[in-house]
């Protein structure tokens, strides 16, 4: 009784060492679990991104946010009258609103580098200068009476976002008359903040001239609001990472690692409102057009990236100590696998510490060196070659040169790693024609026992 159980024990160990599925089970059952901390790495870099934009966004608010030039708009009230159904006569104040009938904004924008313990925040002052004329108004369109309009009571106003990113006083030059602009802002058309003052029309000049300086704190971006019946803006700035955002892109620009200069010219034909009305509000914000100062180097979106791919990473170590197992003959225990996996997994953490400081390129080569040379030292005492080891080597560098090279091909990753996994495909089919899979894990075990026998 006792030999037969002997017996099947015997054959279910020596089936379990033949069985080439148990063999392929096993490593699929360590690169699922492996996942487990692949996705705790992914919400790491997750967290240091958060990190980052809390960073930016404290920054940013002390600074200056960014900011959105929309004006200047002139706004004119009127009286109102209407009776009830009774005969009853109200009066009530209305407004009327009036656009340039050409506006020319030149800004330069200058940059600025700010760090914050390992984060680097990127601000910018911004010299704006904006010059333009209004036509004289007209009431007759509106069939508003020359007696109801209260011209001693017209203002302009400036939306400016961010009040706290004011550096100068604003002067504005008006129909031969300087004014300092005040605080405060008419929250109509969009405006929720921003400057404006009094001015007095003129009725006998055909344009309204006017002319004022901007010196502007912000971050990020930059935008203006194209209201003039032609609006002209030209930006220059020494950032070599401009980003073109909003409703037009620039009809001309010219981007170099020294800088950028761009310009655009919109008409009132561009853009979903008139250049005069009265009573309903207008939403001036919805066609700003403008820029952004981008970051050359996300290295967040870098790291989260790389994480995608350690799936594929760990796939094909793993198929090469199996292919060793099966070509050379080589036994690797199912712990020698768990280890490898676990050096794998560590560049990530490592690529992610590193790039904080020296960059993600520079990380991304230290951190492969390390755990290739790690993995490859490892791989030398259990496969008892250094052939294979010097092998193992080049491989593994071709698979973090490949990823290295998808990571920097952001239009071309899919089709560059389509091609790529063709080629692993076809290698595996190629070096694994002749193998016997049938008999594969016997042969391994008798192998094994011929080695054993030996010693």
């Amino acid at each position: 009784m006792n030999t037969t159980k002997e017996s099947f024990f015997f054959k279910l160990q020596n089936w379990i060492k033949q069985s080439l599925f148990i063999k392929i089970a096993n490593i699929g059952l360590i690169i699922v679990l492996l996942m487990i901390p692949n996705t705790l790495i992914k919400e790491l870099i997750h967290e240091r991104n958060l990190n980052q934009k809390s960073v930016i966004r404290e920054v940013s608010q002390k600074w200056g946010k960014a900011q959105q030039i929309v004006g200047p708009v002139l706004t004119i009230p009127y009286m109102s009258y209407y009776e009830d159904d009774e005969g009853k006569i109200y009066e009530s104040i209305k407004y009327s609103h009036f656009l340039p009938e050409h506006l020319t904004i030149d800004g330069e924008v200058n940059p600025a580098n700010r760090k914050r313990g390992i984060y680097n925040v990127v601000l910018y002052q911004a010299l704006v200068n904006c010059h333009g004329f209004f036509k004289q108004p007209d009431f007759e369109k509106f069939g508003i009476d020359k007696e109801n309009i209260l011209l001693d009571k017209a203002f302009l106003q400036v939306s400016i976002p961010d009040m706290a990113g004011i550096n100068d006083k604003i002067t504005l030059q008006y129909d031969k008359q300087s004014y300092l602009m005040e605080p405060g802002i008419e929250k109509m058309n969009g405006f929720k903040s921003g400057v404006k003052i009094p001015v007095v029309i003129n009725t006998e000049r055909q344009v309204l001239d006017f002319n004022f300086d901007l010196n502007l704190n912000g971050s990020s971006a930059l935008t203006f609001g194209p209201i003039g019946k032609e609006t002209k803006v030209r930006v220059n700035s020494k950032w070599g990472s401009p980003s073109f955002m909003g409703s037009f892109l620039p009809d001309d620009h010219t981007i170099t690692e020294k800088g950028f200069s761009a310009s655009w010219k919109i008409l009132d034909l561009n853009r979903n409102y008139p250049q005069s009305w009265i009573d309903e509000k207008q939403n001036l914000l919805q066609s700003s057009f403008g820029l952004e100062l981008m970051q050359p180097v996300d290295e967040y979106s870098k790291n989260f990236r790389s994480a995608k791919y350690a799936l594929l990473v760990i796939c094909l170590t793993f198929l090469l100590f199996f292919f060793f197992e099966v070509i050379n003959k080589q036994k690797v225990h199912p712990m020698h696998y768990v280890f490898i996996g676990l050096a794998i997994t560590i560049f990530y953490i490592l690529l992610l510490s590193l790039s904080e400081h020296l960059g993600f390129n520079i990380a991304y080569m230290l951190s492969s060196w390390a755990i290739i040379g790690l993995v490859c030292t490892y791989a030398a005492s259990i496969l008892e070659t250094k052939y294979l080891a010097l092998v193992l080597s080049g491989i593994l560098c071709a698979i973090f040169g490949f990823i290295f090279v998808i990571l920097q091909l952001e239009d071309f990753a899919l089709l560059a790693g389509s091609i790529g996994l063709l080629f692993v495909l076809a290698s595996v089919m190629y070096y694994s024609r002749n193998i016997d899979w049938n008999n594969v894990g016997k042969i391994m075990t008798e192998q094994e026992e011929i080695q054993n026998s030996t010693v």
